[in-house]
C-alpha cells in the first residue's frame, strides 16, 4: 500500500497538472501589480492634495459615509433574506467552501450566503465593518451542484478578491482609478487574477472552463459548448469597436477569460490580442460602460470644466449687458417724464422736480420702477441725468452698455 506521504505527493502532482502547474505564489496577474503601483502613486498625491485643501476630503468623507450605509443595507439583506451556509445548512456547499479556503490558505473563513437570483447566474464578494462575505446565487447551485469543480472555481474567484484585498484597495485607490484608462485596466487585471485563483482552487481545469462557458452562454452551454471555438473569438473578432469596448470595460471579455483559462490548462500564457490604435484615443475620452472600473471620469469632468470656463464668462457678460439695458430704459423714461414736468411747470436748469410730478407723467409711482440689480432711482434737478444706486447715471449706463458688446467681440476674436 502507498504511504500517506506518497498519496499526498501524487495528489499534489495531479492537481498541478490539472491546474497548469500554478502555485500560490503566481496566482496574481502581473499587470495587476503594475497598475496598482501607478494608481497608488497618483492616489497618494491626490489624497495629500485633499488633506491640504480640506474641502475635497470632506466631500470624500461624505461619499464614503453613503457608500458605507448602502453597503450596510446590502449586508442586511443578506442576513435577512439569504441562506447562511453553516452547520447543517447545505453541508456539501459548506464543505466545498472550506476546502477552497484551505487550498487558497485563507485563515479567516468569510461568511457564505446563498441568495435567490431569479434566474441570474452570478456570485460576488463584499466587505462591511471588517467582515468579508461571499454570496452565491441559487441558480449556480442548480446548474453545477454544490460539490462540483465549477462551484470551486467560482468560489475561488470570489475568495481571490478577498485574499488580494481588492475591496479595500479600490477604496484607497479611488482617486488614481479615476485617471483615464487606468481604472478599467486595473479592474480587468484584478478580475484576471481572481480567475487564476479560481482555476487553482478547482479540482479540474475543465470545471473552470465549464463555469465560464455557462456564464457566457447560459445553462445549456454546460453540455452544448466547447471552450476552444469560443476562446478563438478573442483573437479572431478584433477591430476598432471591439478594442474600444475592451478598453472601457472593467472586466476582461468573456472570450478572453475562457482563452486565458484554456491557456493555463495547457501550461502556457495567452498572448494579448492587438488593439486598434485609434480605440485608445476614443476610450481616453469615454466614460466607461457597464462594469467599468471608473476610468475616464476625470477627463469627462475636465472637459465639462473647460466648457464651463468658456461659457460662464460669456453668460455673465450677457446678463450684465441685459441688466444695464433694462436699467437704462427705466432712467430714459424717468428723464422724459422729468422733461415734460419741467416744460409744463416752467422749471429752469437746476430746479428740483418732485417725485410726485415725475410719477404723474410716468402713469405709475416712481418707487414701482425696479432695477434688475435692485438699485434705487433718484430724479435729480432739471439738466442732470437721473441716477440708479446700482448702475450710476443714465449717460454712464449707456456708455457701459456700448462697451460690453465690443469687449465680448474682442474676446471672441
Amino acid at each position: 500500500m502507498l504511504s500517506a506521504i506518497q498519496i499526498a505527493l501524487r495528489q499534489q502532482t495531479e492537481e498541478a497538472q490539472m491546474n497548469g502547474s500554478l502555485t500560490l505564489s503566481d496566482l496574481t496577474e502581473p499587470r495587476e501589480t503594475t497598475y496598482f503601483r501607478v494608481a497608488l502613486v497618483i492616489s497618494i498625491l491626490a489624497w495629500l492634495l485633499c488633506v491640504v485643501t480640506i474641502t475635497p476630503i470632506i466631500i470624500a468623507g461624505i461619499m464614503g459615509l453613503f457608500l458605507w450605509l448602502g453597503n450596510g443595507l446590502l449586508v442586511a439583506q443578506l442576513k435577512a433574506d439569504a441562506v447562511k451556509i453553516e452547520g447543517d445548512q447545505l453541508p456539501e456547499l459548506a464543505a466545498t467552501f472550506a476546502r477552497v479556503c484551505e487550498k487558497l490558505q485563507i485563515q479567516t473563513i468569510p461568511d457564505l450566503y446563498v441568495l435567490q437570483s431569479g434566474g441570474m447566474l452570478n456570485a460576488f464578494a463584499t466587505r462591511h465593518s471588517g467582515r468579508n462575505f461571499v454570496v452565491v446565487y441559487s441558480e449556480l447551485l442548480d446548474t453545477y451542484g454544490p460539490d462540483s469543480a465549477e462551484i470551486e472555481f467560482l468560489l475561488g474567484h470570489e475568495l481571490g478578491h478577498i485574499k488580494r484585498n481588492h475591496l479595500l484597495k479600490h477604496l484607497f485607490l479611488a482617486p488614481g482609478l479615476l485617471f483615464p484608462l487606468l481604472g478599467s485596466a486595473y479592474s480587468r487585471s484584478c478580475e484576471a487574477s481572481c480567475d487564476r485563483h479560481g482555476f487553482y482552487a478547482a479540482r479540474q481545469s475543465q470545471g473552470a472552463l465549464n463555469a465560464m462557458l455557462v456564464l457566457a452562454g447560459g445553462k445549456q452551454a454546460k453540455s452544448t459548448m466547447t471552450p476552444a471555438p469560443f476562446a478563438s473569438q478573442y483573437a479572431n473578432e478584433r477591430g476598432f469597436f471591439v478594442s474600444w469596448y475592451e478598453l472601457i470595460s472593467g472586466y476582461p471579455t468573456t472570450s478572453q477569460r475562457v482563452a486565458s483559462l484554456l491557456a493555463l490548462s495547457e501550461g502556457r500564457r495567452l498572448p494579448r490580442a492587438d488593439r486598434h490604435p485609434l480605440a485608445y484615443l476614443f476610450a481616453f475620452f469615454t466614460v466607461g460602460g457597464r462594469s467599468t472600473g471608473g476610468a475616464n471620469v476625470l477627463i469627462t469632468v475636465a472637459v465639462i470644466g473647460l466648457l464651463a470656463a468658456i461659457a460662464i464668462p460669456s453668460f455673465v457678460k450677457a446678463r450684465e449687458a441685459a441688466q444695464t439695458t433694462a436699467c437704462a430704459n427705466n432712467m430714459r423714461m424717468i428723464n422724459q417724464a422729468k422733461e415734460q414736468a419741467a416744460l409744463e411747470h416752467s422749471y429752469k436748469a437746476g430746479d428740483s422736480v418732485s417725485e410726485q410730478d415725475v410719477s404723474h407723467y410716468l402713469n405709475k409711482r416712481l418707487s414701482g420702477m425696479t432695477c434688475p440689480k435692485h438699485g434705487h432711482y433718484t430724479v435729480n434737478p432739471v439738466g442732470q441725468d437721473p441716477e440708479c444706486s446700482a448702475h450710476g447715471s443714465l449717460s454712464g449706463a449707456l456708455e457701459r452698455r456700448q462697451r460690453l458688446p465690443s469687449q465680448t467681440s474682442d474676446r471672441a476674436r
